[in-house]
């Protein structure tokens, strides 16, 4: 399990936050050089809770749902099964249905790609983009010439 102290005032049981734990630990696993902490490490479930409260209660329900099918085909509550046995378990899951954990998944990379040890370790700055700024490499404006040739397209009010 890792180190994110996660609050109890979540409206998730532990059981559920024992697999979201497990669960973005498999969406951003940390290095294997120890320089990149893993999703679980760098408070997912608080950034959701703090951005996107709403989404809570469906990501409990995924949790459950995974916990359910690791007991149904493992006899064992998903973070407790091996790391073969988890991934077969989220395959499945999204064999039945495409969109299963893709909100999590974008939220887990949206908070991991925010945390200052990542940053470092990824050779950036921990620091926001103003007001120093970040070099931004000029791109080609005849690339917008089709759209330019194409004229207006907005409906006259």
């Amino acid at each position: 399990m890792s180190a994110e102290v996660i609050r109890s005032d979540r409206p998730m049981t532990a059981a559920q936050r024992a697999t979201f734990q497990v669960v973005v630990d498999m969406i951003v696993p940390a290095s294997a050089d120890a320089r990149k902490p893993s999703a679980a490490e760098v408070g997912v479930l608080d950034f959701i809770a703090e951005r996107q409260p709403g989404e809570l209660p469906a990501i409990a329900r995924d949790m459950d749902r995974l916990d359910a099918a690791a007991r149904e085909r493992h006899g064992a509550a998903f973070a407790e099964i091996d790391a073969a046995a988890r991934q077969g378990v989220v395959e499945a899951m999204r064999a039945d249905d495409g969109t299963f954990l893709q909100n999590l998944a974008l939220h887990t990379v949206t908070c991991y790609y925010q945390d200052d040890r990542v940053l470092t370790a990824i050779g950036l700055e921990p620091r926001a983009p103003f007001p120093k700024g970040y070099e931004v490499v000029a791109g080609d404006p005849d690339l917008l010439e089709p759209v330019r040739r194409r004229g207006s397209i907005a409906r006259k009010a």
